[in-house]
């Protein structure tokens, strides 16, 4: 057990280029004055690309109409999601209308922010789940949720099940259909 621990303390020391400590009294991050200059990076094209065909099957899965407010919206939601940063606010912004006027306009497309960030959650999730190397955690995380369990409960209010449950039983399916095809 103690050759496992240096190990990981060996790899804290690597990403963060400097001897990690532990067993002080609070949990907390030091950092030099100077990384506080450094500037955020807040998009990351090679993920864009990534998602992409997930984004785009789930569009297609949901037939919103192309060119429509709630497309636009759509799209931006796609783009903010993994980085958590998908809200009205933000969305609004980029969109170069203020929150009110974007609640506004939904409104007379007979759909709300809220409603629209669900559908696009829902839709992607069920995307993700079908890749096996995705764990719970990064499906949460590229839905645009701090904490695994957030994404089970919305999931659990969505389809009624867990996402491991639908998980399980679309791979029952799906291995069933492929002994079908062999004659089992």
């Amino acid at each position: 057990m103690l050759c496992s621990h240096a190990r990981i303390l060996k790899e804290f020391d690597r990403f963060y280029n400097c001897q990690v400590e532990f067993g002080a009294s609070t949990d907390e991050l030091d950092f030099a004055d100077d990384v506080l200059s450094l500037p955020l990076v807040t998009s990351d094209r090679y993920l864009l690309e990534t998602l992409r065909p997930y984004c785009e099957e789930a569009a297609k899965a949901r037939e919103t109409a192309a060119g429509s407010l709630r497309a636009s919206v759509e799209n931006e939601i796609y783009r903010l999601l993994p980085h958590g940063r998908a809200n009205v606010e933000t969305v609004a912004r980029a969109l170069g209308v203020s929150p009110r006027t974007l609640a506004r306009r939904l409104a007379e497309e007979g759909t709300n922010f809220g409603r629209l960030i669900d559908d696009v959650r829902r839709t992607l999730a069920l995307q993700y789940l079908k890749e096996p190397n995705l764990t719970m955690a990064q499906i949460a995380w590229l839905l645009g949720y701090e904490r695994s369990e957030s994404f089970t409960h919305a999931f659990r209010r969505w389809a009624g099940r867990t996402p491991s449950q639908v998980r399980s039983a679309s791979h029952t399916e799906s291995v069933g259909a492929k002994m079908q095809n062999f004659g089992a």
